[in-house]
This record gives C-alpha cells, structure tokens and sequence, in this order.
C-alpha cells in the first residue's frame, strides 16, 4: 500500500489522518514541502500521548539529536524517516502493525512534535 503525506508552513502535516490496511506492506513517502527540516515517526498503539512522549524524548537526545534524525531509541517508536530537508522527500518501507486501532505520526525535530502530528488508523 502506498501512503504519502506533505508539510504545510505552520509545523503541520498538509494531512490530519491517514488509513492504512493492517499487517500489510507500506511504501510511506515523506514529501517536505516547507522551509525547515522535518521528519515522520510512526508511535505505537497508545495514542496521542505516545507521540508526545516520543517528542519529548527527542528534545532529550542533545548533539546527538542530528546523528539520529531526531529519533529516540524508544519501544514506541514503529517506524521512522530521516530527517528531509526542504523540497526533499524520502520513501520508507515497513510493515504496518498487524493489530488494529489508532496509531500516530509525529514530527520529532526539535520543537516540532507539539504540532506535527497526525492520526494513522490501522484497519
């Protein structure tokens, strides 16, 4: 299953939900259309709180931040891009969860993640 999602200025995806088929492949593109660096990070099945804390913990990566696009070694994280500059895109492929429910996709560069963040329903 192909799924692409956008940026717009305003730190927000140009999309606020995304539905995808479960334990299915998925070609997931991150189109940057914006300014500034973003990336997605797909959190686990415990809601919006578990994008936050992914956020969050993302601040907490200091210099090493960059290293690591921005994404904490953390049990809530799926699946995630590099970071993509402006005008850029990346493809990432996973396999999405094989349980059904309300996941979330959130933008982890610093300062981002409060924003950046939309719905994924695994159906």
């Amino acid at each position: 299953q192909k799924v692409s999602i956008g940026t717009i200025p305003g730190l927000k995806y140009d999309v606020e939900e995304i539905t995808i088929n479960r334990n299915s492949k998925i070609e997931f593109t991150l189109n940057n259309n914006d300014d500034m660096i973003h990336n997605v990070v797909i959190t686990n099945k415990q809601g919006k709180d578990a994008a936050l804390k992914v956020g969050q913990d993302a601040l907490g990566l200091g210099l090493d931040g960059p290293d690591l696009n921005y994404v904490p070694f953390s049990d809530l994280v799926l699946a995630h891009s590099g970071t993509v500059g402006p005008e850029g895109s990346e493809t990432i492929y996973f396999t999405s969860p094989n349980e059904p429910g309300e996941y979330w996709i959130v933008c982890t560069f610093p300062g981002h993640y409060l924003t950046m963040l939309t719905k994924l329903i695994v159906k």
